[in-house]
C-alpha cells in the first residue's frame, strides 16, 4: 500500500502543477479570498452565496477585550532614590501591563506633584478619580505611605474595581490597606523580575474576570441618578450651590452627580440620602428610573383594592416617618403627571 502512495505522488504533482498552469492567476487569488475569512476583507458579490458553503482555510483570532489599569503609588515628598525606585518600578509594570493587553494610565505622566504642579488640586482629584473608577483593575505599589494613594484605593473600593498590591519581600503595609474588604491579589516579591514574571502570571490569570466584569460594567453606564437631581433640583428651584450648602458639600460635587455616569460620579448612600432629603423626596426616586410609573401603577392597585390591608402590606417594614414623605411625594408626583396630561 505505501509502496502505491509512492507512485502516486509523482502524478498527483503533475496533475497540480498542469491545473496551476491552465488556471488564470487572478482567479485563484479571488477563489483562494473566499476561502479566507477576516475582518475587514473585501470579497465580490458574486462569492457572498457560496461562502456560507465554503470550508474556511483561515479563521481570525478573536478581538482582545480592551481593559485599563491604574498604577497607585507614592509620589509626593520622595527621595531622590525612592522616586528613582518607583520610576523603575513603574516602567516594569507599564511593560507587564503591554504585554497582556491592557493599558496601564500612570499619574506620574500626568498628575505629578513636581512636573505636572501646575494642574489646579481639584482637576487633579477630578482626574484621577475619573481614571481610577472607570478603571478594570488597580495595581498598587505598596513600597511608600502615600495619602494619596490611600484615597486611590477608596476610589476602587467604591467602584467595586479589582486590586492588586504589589508588597517588597517582609515589608510591613498598612492594614487600612491589606483589610479593604475588595477583589484583591497580593504579589510578594524580592527581586524586581521576580515580580515582572509573578505580575504576569496574575494578569493572565484574572483577565477572564476582569473582561467579565467590563461587559457588566458597560450595561449600567447611564446617567440616571444625576438626571435625576438635576430634575428636581430645577423643579424646586435650587443652584447647584443652595442645594451643596442644604446637604454639606461643595458645588463641584453636585455638578460631578449630575454630569458624570452613574458609575464615575458614584455617590455615596449617606449623600443620597441627604440630598433626596433636601429635595422632599426618596433615595427610591433618585436612583430608580422608572420612578414615576412604578408609583401610578401602585397607586391605582391600591384604590382598585380599596383595603385598608393591602394599602398598609405596601408600607410593610417602612418607618412612620418615611411612609408620610413617600405618600407626599406619591401624591405630588400624580399631581405632576396629570397637570402634565392635561396639557
Amino acid at each position: 500500500m505505501a509502496g502505491t502512495q509512492i507512485n502516486l505522488i509523482p502524478d498527483l504533482q503533475s496533475r497540480i502543477r498542469e491545473h496551476f498552469d491552465a488556471e488564470d492567476p487572478n482567479e485563484i487569488v479571488r477563489q483562494s479570498q473566499s476561502l479566507i475569512k477576516f475582518p475587514g476583507s473585501v470579497i465580490e458579490a458574486s462569492l457572498i452565496p457560496s461562502l456560507s458553503q465554503s470550508p474556511a482555510l483561515v479563521h481570525p483570532q478573536p478581538r482582545v477585550l480592551p481593559l485599563n489599569a491604574y498604577l497607585a503609588s507614592a509620589l509626593t515628598g520622595l527621595e531622590p532614590t525612592q522616586k528613582s525606585l518607583i520610576n523603575h518600578l513603574s516602567d516594569m509594570v507599564n511593560v507587564v501591563c503591554r504585554s497582556v493587553d491592557i493599558n496601564l494610565y500612570e499619574p506620574r505622566k500626568k498628575t505629578d506633584p513636581v512636573h505636572n504642579a501646575e494642574v489646579p488640586n481639584t482637576d487633579v482629584f477630578r482626574i484621577d478619580k475619573e481614571r481610577v473608577v472607570a478603571s478594570d483593575l488597580l495595581i498598587h505599589l505598596c513600597h511608600f505611605p502615600s495619602a494619596g494613594s490611600g484615597e486611590e484605593l477608596s476610589f476602587a473600593h467604591d467602584a467595586l474595581v479589582p486590586i492588586v498590591l504589589i508588597i517588597h519581600g517582609d515589608q510591613k503595609v498598612s492594614r487600612m490597606i491589606t483589610g479593604i474588604p475588595s477583589v484583591k491579589f497580593e504579589i510578594h516579591y524580592n527581586e524586581p523580575e521576580e515580580m515582572r514574571e509573578m505580575l504576569e502570571e496574575q494578569l493572565r490569570e484574572i483577565r477572564p474576570l476582569l473582561e467579565q466584569r467590563r461587559l457588566a460594567k458597560q450595561e449600567h453606564s447611564e446617567n440616571i441618578v444625576g438626571a435625576k437631581v438635576k430634575e428636581l433640583r430645577l423643579e424646586a428651584s435650587f443652584t447647584r450651590e443652595k442645594l451643596a450648602g442644604m446637604v454639606g458639600l461643595e458645588a463641584a460635587a453636585i455638578s460631578d452627580i449630575e454630569e458624570n455616569v452613574d458609575i464615575v460620579s458614584n455617590p455615596s448612600l449617606t449623600q443620597l440620602r441627604l440630598i433626596a432629603t433636601a429635595l422632599k423626596t426618596t433615595v427610591a426616586e433618585l436612583v430608580n428610573p422608572d420612578y414615576t410609573e412604578s408609583i401610578l401603577s401602585g397607586i391605582q392597585s391600591m384604590v382598585e383594592d380599596r383595603t385598608i390591608e393591602t394599602a398598609a402590606a405596601r408600607f410593610k417594614g417602612v418607618s412612620t416617618k418615611d411612609q408620610r414623605a413617600l405618600m407626599e411625594r406619591f401624591l405630588i408626583r400624580v399631581l405632576y403627571f396629570l397637570k402634565e396630561r392635561g396639557r
